[in-house]
């Protein structure tokens, strides 16, 4: 076994022997030059021998962390746009929790982001009188009502005086909880948190065999971001070594996406030692993804390879994470990009070279009159490029 591999715990039971389930590519471009090169990394996906949870396997560093966290400024999108008439990912959350908010609570967003559950809360329970606050190392809500504690989500301990005389009565962590390097420590930090009757509302993406995982190719469900990979079973014995108890569940699909709602109270009788094993962890939906992401790359290499072999010109829309991986897996395109027989198009790139190739701006893609296929396969960032291009009237403009 790799000695990094044999060095890096599971986090569910202490022990470091792991069978490795396919390993994740990641990183983001080198724009210093005008030539980009990718600062790439690789995050092998493990199965623990002994509990059978499942983890990415390398230890994070700072170095990490910031070049996952900090290299854009942007908020990524989490969910494709709401259809008419359907309940957003706020309103089953809100649904899920409402029956346990009371008048003036005390409730406290931990990784709020962009803070859009808190928002939600302000908007649509005005009359609860509701003390709101956000805990994250950034501050993006724009909520003159809405407190905010600066921390480091993997060191709560150094904000709990901030509870000591006020604790939670509903601590909120919304797509957290697989970001975190430590979810047991995590969870019993924000147990300590809570005033005696107080909960917990945990959101995960749900990658149990019984959720939707038949598109998971379309998510970003197994991304570098993500260390943790929970199922309902391996959510139940992380919560009892938190000393915690889940008294409400729910399993839910958003678009491509698997969603498990939690709902936690401190146990009566303390946290556990024992850890049993997980009967059904991540395992097959790890692999599912992975299946179905070279799937589109395998469909997307056959439209063009067809497009090249009548003679046409072909444009890759979006030079991001999904391009490079492809590219890797085909760099017979090499030679169609250096040729001009590959057109390159990306709005924030563009001035660029890649393999001596100018990157045009997607705004060109209106006077492109040949076949154009978006590359990116996250289903969020398909939607808006495919509704940019209806926008423009762009008829030839394809996804995969």
């Amino acid at each position: 076994m790799n000695s990094l591999l044999a060095t890096t715990p599971c986090q569910l039971c202490g022990h470091h022997d792991w069978q490795i389930i396919d390993t994740l590519f990641s990183g983001v471009w080198d724009k210093s030059a005008t030539e980009l090169t990718r600062q790439a990394m690789e995050f092998p996906i493990g199965e623990c021998q002994h509990c059978s949870h499942v983890q990415i396997v390398i230890a994070y560093s700072d170095g990490i962390f910031k070049m996952l966290y900090f290299s854009s400024t942007l908020e990524p999108d989490m969910w494709c746009d709401t259809p008419q008439g359907a309940k957003s990912p706020y309103e089953d959350m809100a649904e899920f929790f409402t029956p346990y908010l009371s008048k003036c609570a005390h409730i406290v967003d931990f990784g709020a982001g962009a803070g859009a559950t808190l928002l939600y809360l302000e908007k649509h329970f005005a009359d609860k009188q509701l003390q709101l606050a956000s805990v994250d190392f950034h501050h993006h809500i724009k909520s003159s009502s809405i407190a905010h504690i600066r921390a480091d989500l993997n060191q709560l301990e150094e904000i709990k005086p901030h509870f000591d005389h006020q604790p939670i009565s509903l601590a909120i962590s919304t797509h957290v909880l697989e970001h975190i390097i430590n979810p047991v420590a995590y969870l019993r930090h924000l147990r300590d948190c809570l005033a005696p009757e107080g909960h917990i509302f945990i959101e995960v993406p749900d990658c149990s065999p019984d959720a939707y995982i038949a598109a998971l190719a379309y998510t970003n469900l197994v991304h570098a971001q993500h260390i943790h990979y929970y199922t309902k079973d391996s959510l139940q014995i992380m919560a009892a070594s938190a000393g915690l108890t889940i008294i409400k569940q729910q399993q839910v699909t958003t678009g491509n996406i698997p969603r498990i709602m939690l709902l936690l109270k401190k146990c009566d009788h303390g946290q556990t030692n024992q850890i049993n094993r997980v009967n059904h962890n991540a395992r097959l939906a790890v692999e599912q993804r992975f299946m179905g992401y070279q799937a589109c790359q395998q469909a997307l290499i056959n439209q063009v390879k067809d497009q090249l072999a009548q003679q046409q010109i072909v444009g890759i829309w979006g030079i991001g994470g999904d391009f490079y991986l492809w590219l890797k897996r085909y760099p017979e395109m090499i030679a169609a990009i250096k040729q001009q027989q590959i057109c390159l198009f990306d709005y924030e790139l563009a001035g660029h070279t890649f393999h001596d190739q100018v990157i045009s701006s997607s705004a060109e893609l209106q006077h492109f009159k040949h076949p154009v296929y978006i590359a990116p396969i996250y289903a969020p960032t398909r939607e808006k490029m495919h509704n940019l291009a209806a926008q423009w009237q762009l008829s030839n403009i394809h996804l995969i």
